[in-house]
């Protein structure tokens, strides 16, 4: 939800009572301290009940984040003087957003979720700020200087954060180099790092005189702002930097977010239907008292079709659901940031503010807003350029790559070996250079050291390799893809004894069971080298029992490895 500041007012302070947006006890739980109750429930999920992270966010992206958007779907389809003002718009845009996800996500899978990142975060401060203003304006705090500082709060206090989560860094870093950007290097990371944390010293100094400055001349900004602000900018802060699972933090975040994203949305609609009886009958329907229970099943039920891709092997089905419900987060960004403007006398009035100068509605909205076509050009001009470079370069496909991706980014070969296609082997070189690019710029994030590590080894520098992982293993004893990564590494090259230990060692990390079953498979191996069929046969009987698919390879192991001996490879075959 976004506001635009409000015209500044000449008005005595409101009672006390007139500080919130509901109630004490009702802003108190669904506004200002939700997340001392989101997070907790997350956590106890999570450790006690043993619910795998992945499980919990993607219960909280169906029935939060996705099912969240319905309120304002229905509040732009819903809402008959709405829809006639941005018909246009609300026609136009879900038809063009859903018929670009298939093309974009078949040869440029970097640009939505790379766009989400920026996009989200954006329509997360602009909530906060939404809600900041509104509490503000309930005590008459309407100065337009106080509006840009809590907007310059907002916008530090949120995109500031993503600067100082490494895997979240390391993983734009990954999208933009996928879009083809230029290599980022670590003085460049250091730099904007340092950029930040001199603007948010700067805005918080300024945001703090501003204050005190309003509070002592008369026009006392509302008390409450400063415990939303600090739980809003607190939250997000915890959930992106100090959680190290990065699904886990976005999980505890959107839970926040929604929560009070409903909460608002239900309380305007309601009093908009209780102020305009010619709204509209469905509008008019949901949106009364006793119809809460309706409102949620509503969200429920929309949220469900997020569980969908999950449920179904189709890939046509999955990539159409994928697609929808990528068309609606894109349209739930859009829209919220057009039909919540504070700045208008209809919304003002659903939110319970006095009403200031004229608002929009006074103003002709053709078909055509050249200034809102101007505000969305860059974007626009992006995906003209992604698809113009689609027929004009010689790129490879993007399932070709995909594939080279799988082989020689993603696993490790054994063996020092590019593709025999020039082209091909151009762009896994690329990969080579941005997975190191990546690894020197954020260097506290595990993940992209174990990536860097694996593309050395891959291109037979496996010293180096082995240098990144066993540093990595020290500073990051319980992170499992580097115990499993040096593992193999000395697997392929015959040190069966340093080989076993790690295994076992990410035996006991590993939470998902296909990665269970793949190190029992490898430990089973290592077991087979060493001539101890009977742990060997245990491990392998694990794997199976984890992922019966692997029984072929258990099979092929027993045929290929016999049991009379110890089997170290040949040195032919180490390097």
């Amino acid at each position: 939800m976004s506001s635009i500041p409000l015209p500044a007012k000449d008005i005595s302070p409101p009672p006390a009572s007139r500080r919130w947006i509901i109630s004490p006890l009702i802003d108190q739980l669904l506004i200002l301290s939700t997340p001392l109750l989101a997070i907790p429930i997350v956590y106890l999920l999570y450790q006690p009940m043993g619910v795998q992270a992945k499980t919990i966010a993607l219960i909280v992206a169906a029935f939060f984040a996705l099912g969240h958007h319905l309120p304002g779907m229905m509040r732009a389809y819903g809402d008959r003087e709405l829809f006639e003002r941005f018909k246009t718009r609300f026609i136009l845009a879900p038809v063009l957003l859903f018929l670009l996800n298939f093309p974009l996500r078949q040869n440029h899978p970097d640009f939505i979720p790379l766009l989400i990142v920026f996009w989200a975060t954006w329509h997360g401060l602009m909530q906060l700020y939404g809600f900041v203003r509104i509490y503000d304006s309930k005590v008459g705090s309407t100065s337009q200087a106080t509006a840009w500082w809590d907007w310059l709060v907002c916008l530090c206090g949120f995109m500031g954060a993503l600067l100082f989560c490494p895997a979240r860094l390391s993983d734009m870093m990954r999208h933009w180099y996928g879009l083809g950007g230029w290599l980022i290097s670590p003085g460049a990371v250091v730099a904007a790092q340092t950029t930040a944390k001199v603007l948010l010293a700067v805005v918080s100094i300024g945001f703090v005189t501003n204050y005190v400055y309003q509070y002592f001349r008369g026009n006392k900004p509302n008390p409450i702002k400063l415990l939303l602000l600090v739980s809003g900018i607190g939250t997000w802060w915890f959930a992106v930097v100090f959680i190290e699972n990065i699904i886990l933090g976005v999980a505890m975040f959107d839970v926040c977010h929604d929560v009070q994203y409903l909460a608002i949305v239900w309380v305007y609609n309601c009093r908009r239907v209780s102020t305009n009886p010619n709204l509209g009958s469905f509008m008019s329907f949901v949106f009364r008292r006793g119809m809460v229970m309706l409102y949620v099943g509503l969200i429920a039920a929309y949220g469900a079709l997020g569980i969908i891709p999950t449920l179904v092997d189709n890939g046509s089905v999955i990539l159409f659901m994928n697609s929808l419900i990528a068309t609606s987060t894109l349209l739930h960004y859009y829209y919220d940031g057009f039909i919540w403007k504070v700045r208008e006398k209809s919304t003002q009035t659903s939110l319970g503010l006095d009403q200031g100068a004229a608002g929009a509605e006074g103003r002709v909205h053709y078909p055509w807003d050249v200034a809102h076509l101007l505000k969305w050009s860059p974007l626009i001009l992006l995906v003209g350029w992604l698809f113009l470079s689609d027929y004009s370069g010689t790129s490879l496909a993007q399932s070709r790559k995909k594939q080279l991706s799988q082989v020689y980014v993603e696993s490790l070969m054994g063996k020092a070996a590019l593709p025999p296609e020039e082209e091909e082997a151009s762009w896994v070189y690329s990969q080579f250079e941005q997975a190191q690019a990546t690894a020197a710029a954020v260097p506290n994030d595990p993940d992209a050291q174990v990536r860097a590590a694996i593309m050395l080894a891959n291109f037979g520098r496996n010293d180096e390799a082995v240098a990144i992982l066993e540093k990595v293993n020290q500073e990051y004893p319980s992170y499992f893809n580097s115990h499993v990564s040096l593992a193999e590494i000395c697997l392929y090259r015959g040190q069966l004894d340093q080989a076993a230990p790690l295994f076992e060692t990410a035996l006991k990390l590993v939470v998902e069971p296909d990665e269970r079953a793949i190190v029992n498979l490898k430990l089973g191996e290592v077991y087979l080298r060493q001539n101890h069929p009977e742990q060997a046969h245990s491990h392998f009987q694990a794997a199976i029992a984890g992922n019966p698919k692997l029984k072929a390879a258990v099979e092929k192991l027993e045929k290929t490895l016999p049991t009379t001996g110890s089997r170290a490879p040949k040195r032919s075959e180490t390097y």
